[in-house]
C-alpha cells in the first residue's frame, strides 16, 4: 500500500471514530469527559466497584430512560443479565424508566452461562442496551462481544469488579467508581478517543441502590 492510500485508510478510519454513535450520560460534566458527549453505542463500557449499591445503576438512569422511551417500530428490550438484585421497579418508573421493557435474565451461576448468554442476547438483534453483571472475562472473549456489539450497534455495559482492571480488555471505555458521602467519583481509566481523568457528580438517592427489593419487578426469562 502506498503512503497515500495508507493516509486515506488512517484519516477515515478517524473521522468513522469520532463520528461513532453516543448517549448522553444525562450528567453534563460527565459528557464533557466523553469523546461525543455520551455513553459509546456499538462499544463495551465496563464499570468497576468494589462492591454494589455504590450508584452505579443511578449513573445509567437517564440513559435507561432515554431508550426505553424510543417509540415504535424501534421498540427493543433492555436485557439485564445475571444483576445481583432485583430491581425496584417504582424508583425506575418514577425515574423515567419503562420497566415493561426490561428484560430480566438469569443463567445459571456458572460465569460462562453468563457469558453465554451476552453473546446470544447481542447476537439476536432485540436489544438495544445490554447490563451485564460477569465476574470474570478472558480477552478473546471480551473480544467477540465487542464484535457483537458493533454488529447490533448495541450499547453494552459490564459492571466488573476491581480486580478485574489489571487484565486487558478491547472495551471503548473503562471507568471505575468510588462512592463518597455526597457524590459518586468517576475515574475514566481507559477511553477510546479521549483521555483519562476523574469526575465527580452528584447523583440523586445514592444513598439508596434502585436494587433493593426482590419482588417488585417480574423476574423474565429467555431473549425472545
Amino acid at each position: 500500500m502506498e503512503i497515500s492510500d495508507l493516509s486515506r485508510h488512517v484519516w477515515r478510519g478517524m473521522r468513522a471514530e469520532l463520528g461513532r454513535a453516543t448517549i448522553p450520560t444525562g450528567f453534563a460534566e460527565l459528557d464533557r469527559h466523553l469523546p461525543g458527549g455520551g455513553w459509546p453505542r456499538g462499544a463495551i463500557i465496563e464499570i468497576f466497584v468494589e462492591r454494589y449499591g455504590v450508584g452505579e445503576l443511578s449513573l445509567l438512569i437517564p440513559a435507561l430512560g432515554a431508550l426505553t422511551r424510543v417509540a415504535a417500530p424501534s421498540v427493543k428490550w433492555i436485557a439485564w443479565i445475571a444483576p445481583p438484585l432485583i430491581p425496584y421497579a417504582p424508583a425506575l418508573e418514577q425515574r423515567g424508566v419503562r420497566t415493561d421493557r426490561l428484560l430480566m435474565i438469569h443463567p445459571s451461576a456458572n460465569n460462562k452461562d453468563c457469558l453465554w448468554a451476552v453473546e446470544q442476547v447481542l447476537r439476536s438483534g432485540t436489544s438495544s442496551g445490554v447490563l451485564a453483571w460477569i465476574a470474570q472475562a478472558n480477552d478473546v472473549v471480551l473480544r467477540r462481544l465487542q464484535l457483537a456489539a458493533e454488529e447490533r450497534d448495541c450499547w453494552v455495559v459490564l459492571f466488573r469488579p476491581h480486580r478485574a482492571l489489571r487484565h486487558r480488555s478491547p472495551a471503548a471505555l473503562r471507568i471505575k467508581l468510588t462512592q463518597h458521602a455526597e457524590s459518586i467519583g468517576i475515574e475514566i481509566v481507559k477511553c477510546r478517543g479521549g483521555r483519562p481523568g476523574i469526575v465527580n457528580i452528584a447523583l440523586p438517592g445514592i444513598a439508596q441502590p434502585v436494587s433493593i427489593d426482590s419482588g417488585s419487578l417480574e423476574a423474565r426469562s429467555g431473549a425472545g
